[in-house]
C-alpha cells in the first residue's frame, strides 16, 4: 500500500468557497447545513475535510449522496482516518483490527454495507469473506474512498483532515496528515491558510467551551470541527471564504428551548473538562455529587454524578452558568438533575430547569 501523502491542487473560479469537516455520515443534518448557508451547486465551491463517514446514521446514504456532488458539482474531498476504512476493506488490510472496531462501532459504512447484503458481522464472521463479498459488490464505493487525496492545495489556503507537518514537509505517511493530535498546539507559523477538521474544538477550550471554530492568527491555522455526532452538543460548521471575508455558520438538531428568566453571571472562575484532558480522581461521593481532583486543571471541584464515568473521567462537565435574558433561545444538550447543560451561539453551560419553558 502507498502510504505517500497525496496532495491534489485546487482549482476553482467559485468566488465563495465553503468548507465542511467531520460530517460522519449525519446527511440530514448535512443537508440542514447546506440550506441554511443557501449553497448555491456549480456557483459556490464545497471543500470537505474529511471523515465523511463512521459514527452517524445513514453511512451509505451520505457516501452516494457526496459521490454524486463530486461528480456533478464543483465539490471537492479529502481523506480522514474514519474514511480509511475502505482501505481496511479494499486491501484486507488488518482485518482483526477492523473487526474489532465493528464490534463496538455499529453505525458505520462497513455495517451498513453487510446488511443490505443480508450479512452480519460479529466475532464469528470470517472477515477475509466478508470484504471479499463487499468488494464484489461496492467496488466503486470503496475506491471512490481510497482514491480520496489527503491534501488539497490553492494559492491561499491548504486544506487537510488533521495536520500537516511545516510548510515544506506536509508529511512523511499518510497517518501523519489524518491523525495528527492537537494541531492547534503546534510552534509551526504556516504562510498559508491551514484548515483542519479531525479535532473538536472544544478540546483546546479550558475555561468557556465553544463549538465554532477556531482561528488561531498567531499560526494562521483554523480549526473547525464541531463534535457532530462525537459530542452531545456538538454541531456541524461551515467556513465560508468570500472575497475578503471570513464567515461561518453551524447546525445541529439539538432541541430548542425558550428562556423565561433573566439570569445574571454568577460564574466566578469558569472552567471546562475535555474528553482528552478529562481523567479525574474521586475523594470523595454521595447519592448526587462527587468530589473529584483533575490533574490537568490542578482542580478540585465538585461535580454531579452523571458526569463521571465508569472510567473515571468527568469530560464536557463546566461550570459556567450562561448568562441568559426572558425570551432567548437555546438549544438543550443534557438535562441532569434540576439542572440542564444548555448551548446558546455555539457557547456551553448550564442553568436551572426553572429557567427554561
Amino acid at each position: 500500500m502507498n502510504r505517500n501523502v497525496v496532495i491534489h491542487k485546487l482549482v476553482t473560479d467559485a468566488q465563495r468557497k465553503i468548507v465542511i469537516s467531520d460530517i460522519h455520515g449525519n446527511l440530514d443534518l448535512y443537508k440542514k447545513l447546506l440550506e441554511k448557508i443557501h449553497y448555491m451547486p456549480n456557483e459556490d465551491c464545497l471543500i470537505l475535510l474529511g471523515d465523511l463517514i463512521e459514527k452517524g446514521p445513514k453511512n451509505l446514504d451520505t457516501l452516494h449522496y457526496i459521490m454524486h456532488q463530486v461528480q456533478t458539482e464543483d465539490v471537492h474531498c479529502i481523506m480522514g482516518n474514519c474514511d480509511f476504512i475502505a482501505k481496511n476493506v479494499l486491501y484486507s488490510y488488518r482485518l482483526d483490527f477492523l473487526q474489532h472496531v465493528l464490534s463496538f462501532r455499529k453505525e458505520s459504512l462497513i455495517h451498513e454495507m453487510a446488511q443490505s447484503l443480508g450479512l452480519e458481522i460479529n466475532k464469528e464472521c470470517n472477515m477475509s469473506s466478508l470484504c471479499q463479498k463487499l468488494r464484489k459488490h461496492f467496488l466503486k464505493e470503496l475506491c471512490f474512498l481510497n482514491d480520496l487525496p489527503h491534501v488539497l492545495e490553492d494559492d491561499k489556503h491548504i486544506y487537510v483532515h488533521a495536520g500537516i507537518e511545516s510548510n515544506d514537509n506536509y508529511g512523511t505517511d499518510f497517518k501523519q496528515v489524518m491523525t495528527h493530535a492537537f494541531f492547534l498546539d503546534t510552534n509551526v507559523v504556516f504562510k498559508k491558510n491551514v484548515i483542519v477538521g479531525h479535532m473538536p474544538v472544544t478540546e483546546y477550550c479550558t475555561h468557556i467551551a465553544s463549538f465554532d471554530p477556531i482561528y488561531d492568527v498567531k499560526h494562521n491555522i483554523y480549526s473547525i470541527d464541531g463534535g457532530n455526532m462525537v459530542k452531545y452538543g456538538g454541531q456541524l460548521n461551515a467556513l465560508i471564504f468570500e472575497a475578503n471575508k471570513v464567515n461561518m455558520d453551524r447546525c445541529d438538531f439539538l432541541l430548542e428551548r425558550k428562556v423565561v428568566h433573566d439570569v445574571d453571571y454568577h460564574t466566578q472562575i469558569p472552567f471546562f473538562i475535555t474528553f482528552n484532558h478529562g481523567q479525574v480522581h474521586v475523594l470523595e461521593r454521595n447519592e448526587i455529587q462527587s468530589k473529584v481532583y483533575c490533574p490537568y486543571n490542578h482542580r478540585t471541584f465538585w461535580v454531579e454524578n452523571e458526569f463521571v464515568t465508569k472510567d473515571m473521567k468527568a469530560f464536557d462537565y463546566t461550570n459556567y452558568e450562561i448568562p441568559l435574558k426572558k425570551g432567548d433561545t437555546v438549544k438543550e444538550v443534557f438535562a441532569y438533575q434540576d439542572k440542564v447543560q444548555i448551548k446558546k451561539n455555539g457557547i456551553l453551560g448550564w442553568t436551572y430547569r426553572s429557567n427554561l419553558e
